[in-house]
């Protein structure tokens, strides 16, 4: 992935993500020391599915295409280890409509602190290197990301610690939700600079989003229906390489 105007070098981002992986692994300890024993009984493996009429992430469309995603993981005490996938109901590989994400977080409280890594899968799939972790050549994009969970109000705050060396985009992303009630919520993002895991060239606010929310009963099952309008004011800056409409409307739920 390359944006138009963006030097082909930059600082190495390993170092970043060695200290930030440090510093995960301390404060993971720090908070789990006290509790030495082990209980098997607090291990668990689930899998979560979901659907929408569009995938519109950080204010941009990818695939321009219904989508399905999967969410596979387990989970020991505070800990959890994942992957998930998203993928177009066409088929289709544009647009970067298809991607892996793997990730590992560890939960305090409201406080969550996850590690992302994503690939999105190219058009073409002889340009797919996703074994490769090389500086020079890798098309993984790493993000350490803190989040923040309440009955009212969801945040979150991630940045990019390792990518390829030609990415010289240092944005931050910061989105909040506020949960006005059961049926309500209203979503606002916004990027400090550019950044390739977000495909945005300058930042700006990419999301101002209301959710109506309400729950279907199907086959003696409550199953959550999200209905989104979303406004982009910066669409004007993301990349060609995915949708950026400034407007969206968009119909979701979780099994």
């Amino acid at each position: 992935m390359t944006f138009s105007g963006m030097r082909t070098s930059k600082i190495n981002k390993m170092k970043k993500l060695i200290f930030s992986l440090c510093i995960f692994a301390l404060v993971s300890n720090s908070f789990s020391q006290s509790e030495v024993v082990s209980d098997s009984s607090n291990f668990s493996i689930d899998v979560d599915f979901g659907a929408a009429s569009r995938n519109i992430w950080r204010g941009l469309d990818y695939g321009a295409s219904p989508s399905i995603w999967g969410d596979f993981y387990g989970s020991f005490k505070n800990f959890s280890l994942g992957a998930m996938g998203t993928t177009t109901t066409n088929g289709s590989k544009l647009q970067y409509g298809t991607w892996l994400e793997l990730y590992a977080g560890y939960e305090f409280k409201n406080f969550s602190l996850i590690v992302d890594d994503y690939f999105f899968f190219n058009a073409v799939d002889s340009a797919n290197n996703y074994f490769d972790y090389s500086p020079n050549n890798t098309q993984h994009l790493v993000e350490a990301r803190l989040e923040y969970e309440h009955d009212f109000l969801e945040a979150i705050v991630g940045y990019v610690v390792y990518s390829n060396r030609a990415d010289n985009s240092n944005g931050v992303y910061i989105e909040a939700t506020y949960k006005a009630s059961d049926k309500i919520s209203f979503t606002a993002g916004y990027l400090t600079a550019s950044q390739w895991l977000s495909f945005y060239e300058a930042g700006g606010i990419t999301t101002l989003g209301v959710n109506g929310h309400r729950k279907l009963n199907v086959l003696k099952r409550e199953l959550p229906l999200k209905a989104s309008l979303i406004f982009n004011p910066n669409y004007k800056s993301a990349s060609p390489l995915v949708g950026n409409n400034p407007a969206y409307f968009v119909l979701s739920t979780k099994f």
